[in-house]
C-alpha cells in the first residue's frame, strides 16, 4: 500500500489517480471489517489528498471511496483512523480549501477514535498553529482541544506534552529565559528578532557561528524576520564551511532537538524543529558530506522525514533525498 501515500498523490496525472482509486475502492469493498483499519490508514490520507485533483471523475471517484468509509466505519467506533497522517494533510501550506474541507471532518471524526497517548500528542500542536488556519475551522479546532484536556489532562499535564508547548527548537528553561514570566506579544517579539539580527551582523561573527540562527529566521513565522534572515544568509553567511562539525552538529540538534533524551532533564529538553525549519535544514544537509557521516544524528533526521509524527510530504520527499546523498558519501571503513 505504499503506493497510496499521501506524498504520491501529487505527482500522479488524473488518469493514475482515478485508476488508483478505483482499484482502492474495490479494495476497499472487499476488504473484511477486521482488516478495515489497515487498509484505512494509507487509503484515507491518499484518498482525501486526490481531492485537490481539478478533474471532475478523480472528484467523483474519491466521493464514492468516502461514502463507502463512512458507511463502513460509522456505527464501529473501535476502528481508528489516520488521526495524524489527517492533520499533516490538513496543515502544509499549500492545501487546497476542499482538501481541508474534507480533513477537518475526518480529524474530528479520528479523534473520537484516537488512543490517549496520540491525543495528548496533537491537542498542542492544534493550538499552538491556530491562528494560521482557516477562520471558519477555528471552533471546530479550538472545541477538539478543549475536549482533549478535559480527557488527558485534567490531573496534569506529562513533560513530554509539556515541552509541546514551546516554540519549535527551545526547551522549556530556554523559552522561559527569553520570554520570563509573561508571554511576548506578537509585536514585541517581532521588534526583538529583528534587534538580535541587526546586533549580531554587526558583530562580523564567523559565517559557520550565525548560520543557524539565519537559518532559523529565514522560515520564521513573521515576514520581517524572514526577510532579514533570507537576507544575512546570502550576505553573511553565504561562505559557512557546510563541512564544519560544530556546524552540522548545531543543526542536526536544531533538527532532532533532544525531547527523548532521558538524560536531559524535562525543562532542559529541547524540541526538535518545525516542519519549515526541518525542511531547510535537510536540503543544507544535502550538500554536506560531514552531514552524510554524522551517526546516528543522519539516521534520526532520516527517520523523522519519513516517520516523524509532524512529517509533510515535502519532507518525505527530501528525507529521500537526503537518503540517496547520505548512500553516496558516506564514508566506509
Amino acid at each position: 500500500m505504499a503506493e497510496t501515500s499521501s506524498s504520491s498523490s501529487s505527482t500522479k496525472s488524473d488518469e493514475e489517480k482515478e485508476e488508483m482509486l478505483d482499484r482502492l475502492l474495490t479494495r476497499l469493498a472487499l476488504c473484511d471489517d477486521s482488516k478495515l483499519q489497515p487498509l484505512l490508514s494509507k487509503l484515507l490520507p491518499f484518498t482525501v489528498s486526490s481531492l485537490s485533483s481539478n478533474s471532475s471523475a478523480v472528484r467523483n471517484k474519491v466521493l464514492e471511496i468516502l461514502s463507502h468509509v463512512n458507511k463502513r466505519v460509522k456505527h464501529q467506533p473501535e476502528i481508528a483512523l489516520p488521526l495524524s497522517e489527517l492533520w499533516n494533510i490538513y496543515s502544509e501550506a499549500n492545501a487546497a480549501s476542499m482538501v481541508r474541507n474534507f480533513c477537518i471532518l475526518y480529524i474530528e471524526m479520528a479523534m473520537d477514535r484516537a488512543d490517549t497517548k496520540e491525543k495528548e500528542n496533537l491537542a498542542a500542536t492544534l493550538l499552538s498553529g491556530v491562528s494560521k488556519l482557516p477562520l471558519q475551522h477555528h471552533e471546530i479546532i479550538l472545541r477538539l482541544a478543549t475536549k482533549v484536556m478535559g480527557e488527558c489532562h485534567s490531573s496534569g499535564v506529562n513533560d513530554e506534552v509539556a515541552a509541546k508547548e514551546c516554540p519549535p527548537g527551545l526547551s522549556i528553561a530556554q523559552t522561559h529565559r527569553v520570554t520570563g514570566k509573561q508571554p511576548l506579544k506578537s509585536d514585541i517579539l517581532l521588534t526583538r528578532k529583528l534587534g538580535i539580527l541587526n546586533v549580531i551582523e554587526a558583530m562580523e561573527l564567523a559565517p559557520e557561528l550565525v548560520y543557524p540562527l539565519y537559518v532559523a529566521a529565514s522560515v520564521d513565522c513573521q515576514e520581517p524576520v524572514v526577510k532579514k534572515g533570507e537576507e544575512l544568509l546570502k550576505k553573511k553567511a553565504a561562505g559557512a564551511n557546510l563541512d564544519d562539525s560544530d556546524l552540522i552538529n548545531t543543526l542536526f540538534l536544531l533538527f532532532n532537538g533532544t525531547a527523548g533524551a532521558q538524560n536531559v532533564a524535562p525543562e532542559s529538553r529541547v524540541t526538535p524543529a518545525n516542519p519549515a525549519l526541518k525542511a531547510k535544514l535537510v536540503s543544507i544537509f544535502c550538500r554536506s558530506i560531514t552531514a552524510a557521516n554524522s551517526f546516528p544524528s543522519t539516521l534520526q533526521c532520516i527517520f523523522g522525514c519519513i516517520y516523524g509524527s509532524d512529517t509533510t510530504s515535502r519532507l518525505k520527499q527530501l528525507g529521500m533525498e537526503f537518503t540517496v546523498w547520505v548512500f553516496k558519501h558516506v564514508r566506509t571503513f
